[in-house]
């Protein structure tokens, strides 16, 4: 009788255990192959080790030390989400939106150009979007974010509209303004505690003051999702000139990476995964992990032992553009692909921009996760697989390491004709799906290292201005006006 008592117990026991657990798990652990909660801290002390190994194996400019890595900018003050905008985002997110966008201010002109009709950009929108006039009477920039906001996704802007700290409109004396420009690996993450162009504008006045140079550094952190070239070209001229910016750094190479033009015959991508790719194999029945939390952390655990190498691809050769030498492509050949004849044109239209104000351009490579004999974790790195295997499908890791190459090689050789400062980030960033989200996204960790290589490649230049006096400046034109940050509500259908 004894022993039927003790075994009930224990069986009640285990039985109340498993649904507490159950119950844990299900508030803990978003369901549908979201990431592992009670798993990220560990993963991010993991991808903060690994990023400080990468520091300390590279060079260190002089004047500079390693110990500054680990630290932290201040943070920013952030003010009450806006009740408006917080319903506003919920609304984009039941309407199957990405969220984020219902922050953003429109531009005008693009809003009436694209409408509200079936396939068109605004179709599933509201009534209505925010919008402003573009100074530059152009389509672009498409968006820009809200002024002097706290997002319901995180972001923290300035009263220009930018992430990071407040500025003055006029610049201060003796502060040098370092402006960044590019897309969402630009602005990066909205929920990341920074960003990488703040990371690197910390390191640099950590750099000044560690060397009495008597300056501070400002971060101007003009980045947003989805951003082609064109509209960097009008956020630099529109935006930025205004504020005086010294050194513009432009790293951008996803939103018009169109690799499948150099394939013959002509692929085309794919919207899911095969069956039987190896990421998609489940090691626990499909009942059991539609219906418990337990056995779809049971799936992942299992899974996450497992790396998935690349699956077969259909046969298809690389036809590279008549007349372009791949090792030193000519950055004003028309024939390059990739838009990259458009990406050179609107460089030069940046430079032409800051040059009544003595502001210099500075391109930058660009990072991409792809290579030959990759393997990755169905679990850890599923994002990244998806990417590889939908997105760039059919084209094999290699050749997409060697397009992206490429690209990097067009940036390298523009710069170097046009004799501007060029920052080879990607050669230094370790091709580590440790340190990516996807294949161009990097995590918070990640993002550190980027700040450090750019950081360290700017010190010599920033230096050698700072010594022949051409920073910080003491006069300049004057500068355009900043334009109005004030948003208005537009309907996104024409009247009929």
């Amino acid at each position: 009788m004894a022993d039927r008592k003790s075994l009930l117990v224990a069986a009640v026991s285990t039985v109340a255990g498993l649904l507490a657990c159950e119950m844990g798990l299900r508030v803990l652990i978003p369901r549908g192959g979201g990431p592992v909660l009670a798993l990220a801290p560990a993963a991010r002390s993991a991808s903060l080790k690994i990023v400080s190994a990468v520091a300390a194996r590279l060079d260190a400019a002089p004047g500079t030390s390693r110990q500054w890595f680990l630290e932290d900018p201040e943070p920013l003050p952030r003010a009450p989400v806006d009740p408006a905008a917080l319903a506003r985002y919920q609304d984009f997110d039941r309407r199957g939106l990405y969220p984020s966008a219902a922050q953003y201010v429109f531009n005008r002109l693009w809003v009436e150009g694209r409408g509200c009709k079936p396939n068109e950009y605004f179709y599933a929108y509201p009534a209505t979007v925010l919008a402003f006039d573009p100074p530059g009477r152009t389509q672009f920039p498409r968006a820009r974010f809200p002024a002097n906001a706290t997002l319901p996704d995180g972001l923290v802007t300035n009263q220009r509209g930018l992430r990071g700290p407040q500025i003055a409109i006029e610049k201060p004396p003796r502060v040098i303004r370092v402006a960044f420009v590019g897309a969402s690996t630009t602005v990066n993450e909205h929920g990341f505690h920074f960003s990488y162009p703040e990371y690197t504008v910390h390191f640099l006045n950590r750099f000044a003051e560690a060397n009495r140079l008597e300056v501070r550094f400002e971060v101007l952190n003009a980045g947003r999702e989805g951003l082609g070239s064109s509209d960097i070209a009008a956020v630099v001229r529109d935006e930025l000139v205004p504020l005086g910016p010294d050194l513009v750094v432009y790293y951008e190479g996803a939103n018009q990476f169109h690799p499948h033009e150099l394939t013959v015959p002509r692929m085309h991508k794919r919207d899911a995964l095969d069956p039987k790719d190896t990421v998609g194999l489940h090691k626990v029945p499909e009942w059991f992990r539609a219906h418990s939390a337990i056995g779809d952390l049971i799936d992942r655990a299992l899974s996450g032992f497992v790396s998935a190498g690349e699956p077969a691809k259909p046969l298809y050769a690389l036809l590279w553009p008549f007349g372009v030498d791949q090792n030193h492509p000519d950055p004003d050949n028309q024939n390059l692909k990739l838009e990259l004849p458009i990406i050179v044109r609107d460089l030069d239209d940046m430079r032409a921009a800051l040059r009544p104000s003595g502001g210099q351009l500075v391109l930058a490579s660009f990072v991409r996760l792809a290579g030959a004999g990759m393997r990755l974790s169905p679990v850890a790195h599923k994002y990244i697989y998806r990417e590889l295997n939908t997105e760039m499908w059919p084209l094999r890791y290699a050749d997409i390491r060697r397009i992206s190459d490429y690209q990097n090689r067009v940036f390298r050789d523009y710069a170097e004709s046009r004799r501007i400062p060029f920052l080879d980030i990607a050669a230094q960033v370790p091709q580590d799906p440790s340190l990516f989200t996807d294949t161009v996204h990097m995590t918070e960790s990640g993002e550190r290292l980027k700040a450090w290589i750019a950081f360290q490649q700017l010190v010599p230049l920033i230096r050698s201005r700072i010594e022949s006096g051409r920073l910080p400046q003491t006069a300049r034109p004057p500068l355009p006006p900043a334009p109005s940050m004030t948003p208005f509500e537009m309907p996104v259908c024409p009247a009929p």
